[in-house]
């Protein structure tokens, strides 16, 4: 049985962000009849970053390639180990992802990319990996840059992660009760109601290329 693990650093259980990693476990689970899927929302676990001991470097003292702090994380970082398939998702604050996903992100990367000699990588295996954003942000202002850093250590330690982007998303449940001058609600359920339905679809279908790919594997 494969084995897929969804790490949701949106602190929204039911936002945009958790929808776009639900469709790529459903197009997943399309395609494989047998498959475990392993769900963790970040904001409800108790973690920091990394803090630069560099207990996964020492050469003694059985940490090398592994996170020794212990906390909220460490139990994720365990089940990552054995995946066959990562999913990250994260919303955009301030042009990049959640503060929640890159402490994620660095306690999970930093263990497993080695100062060996041609950067020996340390993971159990290879497998596929997928990233999912979504933000408030048009095309034209979106912050693609800003995900080459997370991409680049996951794909030089697992494999290139599949992108996917929800744009222009749709924030409040009643935009009546917030100050919001510059957006037009409008214009945000039009986008929702004909762009988003787009998003989860891609989402869905990478789902099943991801499936495909463990299938063969």
């Amino acid at each position: 049985m494969k084995k897929v693990i969804v790490v949701n650093g949106s602190p929204r259980r039911n936002g945009n962000t958790l929808r776009m990693a639900d469709s790529v476990v459903a197009g997943i689970q399309t395609v494989l009849s047998e498959v475990e899927v392993k769900w963790y929302d970040l904001y409800e676990f108790r973690y920091s970053g990394c803090r630069s001991c560099f207990a996964c470097k020492a050469k003694d003292g059985g940490s090398y390639g592994r996170c020794v702090i212990d906390d909220d994380l460490s139990a994720v970082l365990d089940q990552i180990a054995d995946a066959d398939c990562l999913i990250v998702a994260s919303p955009v604050y301030l042009m990049d992802v959640s503060g929640q996903t890159r402490s994620f992100a660095e306690r999970l990367c930093f263990s497993l990319g080695s100062y060996e000699k041609g950067y020996r990588l340390l993971a159990k295996k290879n497998m596929p990996v997928v990233t999912v954003y979504t933000m408030n942000a048009l095309p034209e202002m979106a912050s693609y840059r800003a995900f080459d850093n997370i991409e680049y250590f996951l794909g030089h330690i697992f494999s290139l992660p599949r992108r996917l982007c929800a744009l222009n998303t749709y924030q409040f449940q009643d935009y009546t009760k917030y100050v919001v001058e510059i957006f037009s609600e409008l214009e945000k359920a039009y986008w929702r109601d004909v762009h988003f339905k787009d998003d989860l679809q891609a989402a869905f279908d990478a789902g099943k290329d991801i499936a495909g790919q463990l299938h063969e594997g």
